[in-house]
């Protein structure tokens, strides 16, 4: 004997819905209730475990509320405004300016300010560079493809190397909580 047809199937179901019409209700809400109901179970999770999932995600730093993790900030001493004839402007919108810095061998730059800031070293060089935070000056590579990250700070520098360097710098200068 062969296999029903699929028109014989057709036939059999659209015939026992039509003497069972209570069956076909509930295959038609079957589906989007489980649906419902396993997104609802899925997207049931505690704060806890939210809460679990960031400590372990973040490093989290505790610090004193009256004293600023990152030092302050002084527009009056800002490096797109003091750089001169060193800095070459490649963009300035959104609260973000990016623009290229060029030290040739033996010059110096004076005390300046960064909001948040990256550095891309387009040429890399040999750099005596002072930051203000740390009341010290550290002779410093700076290899061609090398990228920094930064927080605000203030700092100046001398090229002691015998190549010109040139970076890319993007300072963000967005609001801070105080």
């Amino acid at each position: 004997m062969g296999r029903p047809t699929e028109s014989v199937f057709q036939s059999i179901n659209a015939s026992f819905l039509k003497t069972h019409p209570m069956r076909q209700i509930n295959s038609n809400i079957c589906f989007p209730v489980i649906v419902s109901v396993l997104l609802l179970i899925s997207c049931n999770e505690s704060p806890t475990s939210t809460t679990e999932k960031v400590a372990v995600d973040t490093v989290q730093v505790a610090t004193d509320k009256k004293v600023s993790p990152v030092p302050e900030y002084d527009p009056a001493m800002d490096s797109y405004v003091l750089g001169g004839k060193a800095i070459k402007k490649l963009g300035d919108t959104l609260g973000v300016k990016v623009y290229e810095f060029t030290a040739k061998p033996g010059e110096t730059w004076a005390l300046h300010s960064h909001p948040d800031h990256t550095a891309y070293i387009l040429q890399g060089g040999k750099v005596a560079l002072y930051i203000k935070a740390l009341g010290r000056q550290d002779t410093l590579d700076f290899p061609t493809g090398m990228t920094l990250i930064s927080g605000p700070l203030s700092d100046s520098g001398k090229n002691i190397g015998k190549s010109t360097i040139k970076m890319v710098v993007t300072d963000i200068y967005r609001p801070r909580s105080k």
